[in-house]
């Protein structure tokens, strides 16, 4: 996800600094994840992540998130919950950073299947907590994997920041 974000052209200039928003979805059904399996066009492979992606230009938070996910997983979503955390990225040798805005998602509903025009989606499956903290441990992207295990595990709690400076 990182890799294609900084090879998008979605994002806001504050000075020399582009700046991209980034939408995230975590939808529960009982003790259950939806997962993404995804490999951008610099990962070496793919691994599993939450469906979301880059905000574009004139789109609010959660219209980016429902989008992100539909196009992503083909699910609809109802109902965009709390945030579960934020993490700030700051990449100075790129003069880029990113916001990830990571909100539960309370109501949802569709057939799953993968619908990315991007083509970076390769499948989307429902999986149970246990073995998603198993899926999610492998993410390359120490940025996406540690603030996400640490909610998940509830070793931190909703609203939590995070943040990261990548040198």
């Amino acid at each position: 996800m990182y890799d294609s974000i900084l090879a998008s052209k979605k994002y806001t200039c504050m000075g020399d600094v582009r700046v991209y928003h980034v939408a995230v979805g975590m939808l529960r059904r009982g003790e259950s994840l939806v997962l993404v399996q995804q490999q951008g066009h610099n990962d070496p492979q793919p691994y599993w992540a939450l469906p979301g992606g880059v905000v574009e230009s004139g789109e609010l938070l959660d219209e980016a998130l429902r989008r992100e996910v539909q196009e992503e997983t083909g699910i609809r979503v109802s109902a965009v919950g709390p945030l579960a955390y934020v993490t700030q990225v700051n990449r100075p040798q790129q003069a880029a950073q990113s916001l990830i805005f990571v909100f539960e998602v309370t109501v949802w509903q569709g057939d799953m299947r993968p619908n990315d025009p991007d083509g970076e989606v390769l499948q989307v499956a429902l999986v149970p907590l246990a073995e998603a903290l198993v899926l999610l441990a492998e993410i390359p992207f120490p940025t996406m994997r540690e603030p996400l295990l640490a909610y998940l595990r509830g070793d931190s709690g909703p609203g939590q920041a995070w943040f990261y400076r990548e040198e």
